[in-house]
């Protein structure tokens, strides 16, 4: 079900400014606003959306406190080198209490190797014997099959998965009917084995015989852009949003061709995603690429998106280093600072938003009485720009133009840096302002905030 929540603005300045409609609100910066309702209706952004991923590098307590102060809302614990070879109970159930400790939601993955009968266990030892406390909701069957299996020919992905993807879901949901798995994880989004796993000759999408339930509850998959020649936060960003639209797309067939709605309908969510390897990750664009693989997430109703990985290889900016935090310093990355900036300020309906600058990528969200902007500016330099938060183009000579269809008669007049992320958020008489830049970056600073 959509959730709605009512907006509009009132007039209430603190500035010299002027309107030459009463229906308008004109806000320059530094000034103040009264916020009140009218209807808007979207996309219900999950609370999972923000993740990450933890795996056999045993995070010291300063890995997981900074994951913490990220804000991400899940982790899931799982991957290569965990398909092949789980770790022990004890480990599984120390990673599992400190992520639900955090607020965050385990998604816990069972390796496509092992027998049916293993993974059930590991349903019990969670959901059953409560070895936590608190049950896992969501789970994965394998990682990467096609990749792991010696990279067969694709026609013949579809049969490899639904071998044992069948078998542990039916083993595992007999525990627990409730849970909900996602899968396969595979490398990228591959149409082939994707369309014969969820709706064609491999299905895993339907009802499991005699049962009220189904063997899969989501697409999953994982993105690692592999031109190291391309702007990551320009064709990094559009890469995803293909996938993502497929994605999308056949999660739609599946739910219309098998009648599945409400709790039961299909979801999707990305498993993995990050730049393609060390040198990559530890970029200001790669931290914008996160902003827009999160704005489409939301958009398109993601469940979750959990990057690869909170540490790992010493955070050296090399290789295999994937890393959230860099290892020089212990300093948050852009990749960090742009998800815990959305996974801070970004609840309830997604706002979809339009720029008339291609540099400029907007967005937001509808929360109860808090309306809350991004604005990413990709170019190397400064902008000024009218944000209006309504979906109502109005051609500006003079700025940028953005709209954010929040269905409010605010108009915001304001300026950006170059290669800058901004955060607004809009409540009651206040603004907040996060401002993120590439020299933040440069300087291992935090992003600042202040109210305006």
């Amino acid at each position: 079900m959509i959730n709605k929540y009512l907006f509009y603005g009132v007039l209430a300045f603190a500035l010299n400014t002027s309107c030459s409609n009463k229906s308008t609100v004109f806000i320059k910066e530094s000034a103040t606003y009264k916020a009140h309702t009218n209807a808007v209706s979207g996309t219900q952004i999950s609370p999972l959306l923000v993740g990450n991923n933890v795996w056999f590098i045993n995070p010291t307590n300063q890995i997981w406190d900074l994951t913490a102060q990220s804000g991400v809302t899940s982790i899931r614990i799982g991957g290569h080198s965990f398909d092949k070879k789980m770790p022990s109970k004890a480990e599984l159930l120390d990673w599992v209490k400190r992520i639900q400790a955090m607020g965050a939601e385990p998604i816990m993955q069972v390796s496509q190797y092992s027998p049916a009968t293993a993974a059930a266990d590991l349903v019990k030892y969670f959901n059953v014997d409560l070895a936590s406390g608190k049950a896992i909701k969501y789970w994965n069957i394998g990682n990467e099959p096609w990749l792991q299996n010696g990279k067969p020919a694709l026609s013949t992905v579809g049969a490899m998965v639904e071998a044992y993807f069948k078998p542990c879901s039916a083993a595992m949901k007999l525990v627990d009917p409730t849970i909900k798995i996602y899968g396969p994880d595979e490398c990228y989004f591959m149409d082939e084995a994707m369309n014969d796993l969820f709706g064609g000759k491999n299905d895993i999408s339907g009802k499991i015989p005699g049962k009220d339930y189904y063997y899969c509850d989501g697409i999953s998959w994982h993105r690692y852009p592999q031109d190291t020649n391309i702007n990551l936060a320009y064709e990094g960003i559009e890469d995803f949003k293909k996938s993502i639209i497929k994605c999308k797309a056949k999660v739609d067939f599946v739910n219309a061709k098998h009648n599945r709605s409400g709790d039961n309908a299909l979801g999707w969510g990305i498993g993995e995603y990050n730049a393609k390897g060390g040198p990559q990750v530890h970029t200001w664009q790669n931290g914008q690429m996160f902003g827009g693989v999160l704005d489409l997430c939301m958009k398109y109703g993601a469940t979750y998106a959990t990057t690869w990985s909170m540490f790992e290889n010493n955070g050296n900016r090399k290789g295999t280093d994937f890393s959230s935090i860099d290892g020089a310093n212990m300093t948050p990355r852009p990749s960090y600072r742009h998800m815990q900036m959305i996974a801070k300020n970004f609840k309830g309906i997604y706002a979809e938003g339009k720029s008339s600058l291609s540099d400029i990528i907007t967005f937001g969200s509808v929360d109860g009485n808090k309306i809350s902007v991004m604005i990413m500016n990709r170019a190397n330099k400064p902008a000024s720009f009218t944000l209006h938060l309504n979906k109502t183009e109005v051609a500006d000579q003079t700025n940028a133009t953005l709209n954010i269809d929040a269905n409010s008669a605010i108009v915001y007049k304001g300026n950006i840096e170059a290669l800058a992320t901004y955060i607004y958020v809009f409540k009651n008489n206040e603004i907040l302002r996060t401002v993120y830049t590439n020299q933040h970056f440069i300087n291992e600073k935090a992003p600042d905030e202040s109210k305006l």
